[in-house]
């Protein structure tokens, strides 16, 4: 296994997982429930992070998260399930939790 992000919130981490779920990449996120340790371990320590399973993805995977920070999308999506309006760098409906289209 391979750490390939290392993300400020919970949130930040899901999305970088999910991108690199919905190109294939199988992945974990670690420090889910860490943020209680604040203040006994340093903060770096308890941050969320990505890990990816195969480390021969390493490239392919900082490329993706790479292109996601550098390039959000603006644009909106319309979820096909219940046809709600969410942000276009969603993977899924806010309403619903359906996925959406890329």
């Amino acid at each position: 296994m391979k750490r390939v992000y290392s993300a400020s919130t919970l949130m930040d981490a899901q999305l970088a997982a999910d991108t690199l779920s919905q190109i294939g990449i199988p992945n974990h996120i670690f420090n889910v429930n860490a943020a209680g340790a604040v203040g006994e371990l340093p903060f770096a320590h308890v941050l969320p992070e990505v890990w990816i399973e195969d480390e021969s993805q390493e490239i392919r995977a900082r490329t993706a998260l790479s292109e996601l920070a550098n390039n959000p999308e603006t644009s909106e999506k319309t979820c096909p399930r219940c046809g709600e309006t969410n942000p276009g760098n969603f993977l899924s409906c806010w309403k619903c939790s359906q996925a959406l289209p890329p």
